[in-house]
């Protein structure tokens, strides 16, 4: 067992997108596009935050009646209760601010402690230590058995949730699952807001897939990231509004 205390940055990857449609015979090359939604329908999602992923998405909820919650994963795995607690402790006493353990729970994924920090603020802290026996994210593996794409793409969703990806400008828009000769991939493509990059007023919206691979022989985890297009827009009126046409599939 290795353990190396800290906070753990979860890995991502991206990967997938459409493929060119064929064109009867003399017809003109066109490229099928890579998510079914319009542009006009991703940039308002964008710009409303209103659902950043799709339906069935295995969100993981967080407890009810605090002012803020944070969850924090360590970056080391054991399969001992004791040595976890003892980590987590660890990392409470190194803070500038002490948190109180106010909770336990056992997961099958990992043992989380719940604690409230002196600051007189209502707020909730989930600290998380990964068992091995599920995920080892000082080697990036992926020890969870069987391996087969329910795992990964399960697996998958919950790394995404503590990612940057999971914040305003950000929206899954499609998931799916594929296996390879050497490889079980979930790829979510996302819409990501680049910020005022169009001009006048507009911003740039990046179509990204992004691609969790599970290594079948070993269960190592791969990173990945493609752009598939972009396209720009800006929200007016309390609505999307695309600035230029022409640019997206």
């Amino acid at each position: 067992m290795r353990l190396w205390w800290g906070i753990v940055l979860v890995l991502g990857g991206c990967g997938g997108g459409g493929e060119s449609s064929v064109p009867a015979p003399g017809g003109p090359l066109q490229a099928a596009r890579p998510v079914e939604l319009s542009d006009l329908e991703v940039a308002n999602l964008v710009y409303s935050d209103r659902q950043r992923t799709p339906a069935g998405f295995a969100l993981d909820p967080v407890p009810t009646g605090y002012g803020q919650v944070a969850t924090f994963h360590l970056a080391a795995c054991t399969d001992e209760w004791n040595t976890a607690l003892a980590a987590a402790e660890a990392v409470a006493l190194a803070a500038p601010t002490y948190s109180d353990l106010v909770a336990t729970t056992e997961d099958a994924r990992y043992f989380e402690f719940g604690r409230v920090p002196r600051t007189g603020g209502n707020d909730y802290l989930r600290m998380r230590v990964y068992r091995c026996a599920w995920y080892d994210p000082a080697e990036a593996r992926l020890n969870a058995r069987p391996l087969d794409a329910a795992t990964v793409a399960a697996f998958a969703e919950y790394q995404w949730q503590y990612t940057s990806y999971n914040n305003f400008g950000h929206v899954v828009l499609e998931r799916a699952t594929r296996a390879t000769a050497s490889a079980i991939e979930h790829t979510l493509d996302m819409a990501v807001l680049a910020g005022a990059q169009g001009g006048a007023g507009c911003d740039r919206i990046d179509v990204i897939a992004l691609t969790y691979g599970v290594a079948l022989t070993s269960g190592d985890v791969s990173l990945d990231r493609q752009r598939l297009y972009s396209f720009n827009a800006t929200f007016r009126d309390g609505a999307a509004v695309l600035c230029d046409e022409g640019q997206g599939p």
